[in-house]
């Protein structure tokens, strides 16, 4: 009888092996812009699931990729369309760290680039790059236990809340990444304010999701090494957020660094070079 019942719960749990859902929807191989970073990568644009909703994100990998390597979750800036990650990200930025080593996986966030949902900035979007994890268990040749995370301007925000949310990274990078967005609203436009309200409400309406996308409220749980780079002439996110984290992560002994470019701007473009080597030595730094 015993034997009978252990045969029947291995059925059971092979069969929903086997009957579990995949995670990615659909996949295509692409063709990007050919540049020196991109003539030897291969870029995949894929669709995958996100609190139940088909989200659109791409990988780009070396071509020839005979080991496991690690995986970078690379956090794209901007909102909504304005920002989106392109064949020009693609063949440049994205396919510059797979020519590191990498395995790069990124999303565009749900509603996006022909995905379903609507962002939040900072809100249930945060899943989408949560469940790139499970996207990683889908791919040959990721070694999962070594991933690393890089976000720029808004994608640092969607980073300090990956790392809020206990995803399991090696390191993080984040250039220029917002950290109080009651500010951020405050010392913006009004095609900003627009935008953040539509996506979060005002901070007089909706204090606490601010709050909640802040990371200078809650640096205690900044608890992966996190490397954080600001150009000091950025006006699209005020150096002064930076270092006031900087500041935050200090006090309560957290593993960072902060550096800071003098002379340069939102995009680090005096700098790019450097910052991306210095984030490269970050992350080898960390990876087993």
């Amino acid at each position: 009888m015993k034997k009978l019942f252990f045969v029947l719960v291995l059925l059971w749990l092979v069969g929903c092996e086997a009957g579990a859902e995949s995670i990615i929807v659909s996949q295509e191989k692409i063709d990007v812009p050919q540049t020196t970073h991109s003539e030897t990568t291969e870029t995949h644009r894929f669709t995958y699931l996100s609190d139940g909703l088909e989200v659109v994100g791409y990988m780009v990998k070396p071509k020839e990729v005979d080991k496991e390597l690690p995986l970078l979750i690379y956090n794209r800036g901007g909102n909504q369309e304005l920002g989106k990650i392109n064949d020009q990200t693609l063949a440049t930025y994205l396919s510059y760290w797979a020519n590191k080593g990498y395995i790069v996986l990124a999303s565009q966030y749900r509603g996006n680039d022909g995905g379903e949902g609507k962002e939040e900035y900072g809100g249930s979007d945060v899943n989408d790059v949560l469940n790139l994890a499970r996207v990683a268990e889908e791919i040959p040749n990721v070694d999962e236990d070594n991933t690393v995370m890089v976000g720029k301007s808004r994608g640092g925000m969607m980073t300090y809340l990956a790392i809020k949310n206990e995803m399991e990274l090696k390191a993080a990078a984040i250039v220029a990444g917002p950290t109080d967005l009651t500010l951020g609203f405050d010392n913006r436009g009004a095609g900003m304010k627009r935008m953040m309200i539509d996506l979060i409400g005002a901070p007089s309406d909706n204090p606490e999701a601010y709050k909640d996308r802040s990371a200078v409220y809650w640096p205690d749980e900044i608890d992966v090494p996190t490397l954080i780079l600001h150009g000091e002439n950025d006006w699209r996110v005020s150096v002064e957020r930076a270092r006031k984290l900087s500041e935050k992560l200090s006090e309560v002994n957290a593993d960072y660094e902060y550096i800071e470019y003098e002379n340069d701007d939102h995009d680090l473009s005096n700098h790019s070079e450097e910052y991306k080597e210095k984030v490269h030595q970050w992350f080898q730094k960390y990876i087993d």
